[in-house]
């Protein structure tokens, strides 16, 4: 089987069998049964013009919610690659692999203007820079968190993922999802490595807003392979493999959590450290193809503290133990007094732009990736 990605233009590797195949005559109640499932999710085409099949598609985006992977088989090409990508297809089952690079080229060759679930055409992604820009000094504007919030939902197209590590940026946002009832997919990375106390904020979270957080794991065979590598720590013996081992815990999943998202909302914020101190409140990610977005980029943590007081927001127990910075347990400790506030993660390395790869343009994986 050899699969190319709709998304990125390269081939997939190791890829996962189809636990469903659906045809181009497939009615409602078949559709409704397929999106309950994690995928990945055939579709097959009988014929290379039969249009049905890439309805089938978008209807399991945008009517039933599915998020998992949707797969294009049967009698496929090139030519149908961007139509196949803004209908909502991740990836396509090619016959001869050898096609790939004719795919690769084809996914960008569309100039349709109308609105899809997913748009890859280069027209929209020369429209993008602008209107980031825009969107960008529109909040800078607005005074509040939940206003933000508000304005992110009515102005981005298609679906809006939130990324929480439930750190206090994260919770904050969070805070304001629940309150505004934004329609905002909300999700959170467990790399199998998070404290103790990282889960049950999770859960005492869930409680509270009754606001669903996706949970998004690595593949398991993955860490497997990562493990037999490297061993359980050998994240610290050099950067390389400390990379490694977020790439596959965290940069891979990311990818697949934000496939076909229109926005990705995150808590970055400009003093957290000089790597993110030119944060924008909006940019155009060409990469993922997307916008980022980042509603606290000016505030303080004086602000952030004040806002999570203000209104009794959950907070992880740990940051009241000197960790202002979470993430695996393994990799990252308190700090110091005076210390940055990201001196706790990866204390072991160079104080130089220490990031997992998850906000670093460039990073690999982030596109395509399983």
């Amino acid at each position: 089987m050899v699969l190319v990605d709709l998304t990125g233009g390269g081939p997939v590797e190791n890829p996962q069998a189809a636990l469903l195949t659906l045809l181009a005559d497939a009615g409602e109640r078949q559709l409704i049964a397929a999106a309950s499932g994690p995928g990945p999710l055939a579709v097959r085409f009988d014929k290379f013009n039969d249009g049905r099949g890439l309805t089938i598609a978008r209807l399991l985006r945008e009517w039933h919610g599915f998020r998992g992977e949707i797969r294009a088989t049967g009698h496929l090409i090139p030519d149908l690659a961007p139509h196949l990508a803004r209908s909502g297809f991740d990836t396509a089952e090619l016959a001869d692999g050898a096609e790939i690079e004719t795919w690769k080229h084809a996914i960008g060759l569309a100039g349709a203007y109308q609105v899809a679930w997913r748009d890859p055409a280069p027209m929209r992604r020369k429209a993008a820079a602008s209107e980031a820009a825009a969107l960008d000094e529109r909040l800078a504007g607005l005074p509040s968190l939940e206003e933000r919030v508000v304005d992110i939902g009515s102005a981005v197209a298609g679906r809006i993922a939130f990324s929480t590590s439930l750190g206090e940026e994260d919770q904050a946002i969070y805070h304001a999802i629940a309150e505004t009832g934004a329609n905002i997919d909300v999700f959170t990375l467990d790399t199998g490595r998070l404290f103790e106390e990282t889960l049950e904020t999770l859960e005492a979270s869930r409680l509270r807003y009754g606001v669903p957080i996706r949970v998004v794991t690595p593949h398991a065979h993955e860490l497997e392979e990562l493990i037999a590598r490297d061993g359980v720590f050998g994240f610290r013996q050099t950067v390389a493999k400390r990379k490694a081992c977020c790439e596959i815990r965290k940069v891979r999943p990311l990818a697949r959590a934000l496939r076909g998202a229109g926005g990705w909302i995150t808590g970055l914020r400009r003093d957290q450290s000089g790597a993110r101190a030119a944060v924008p409140f909006a940019a155009w990610d060409g990469e993922r193809a997307l916008l980022k977005l980042n509603p606290l980029a000016d505030w303080p943590l004086e602000a952030l503290r004040a806002y999570i007081e203000a209104n009794d927001i959950p907070v992880n127990p740990l940051h009241v133990k000197g960790f202002p910075s979470i993430g695996c347990q393994p990799c990252t400790r308190a700090i110091a007094p005076g210390e940055d506030i990201r001196a706790g993660r990866w204390w072991w390395e160079s104080e130089d732009r220490k990031e997992c790869g998850l906000h670093v343009e460039g990073a690999a994986g982030r596109r395509g990736e399983r």
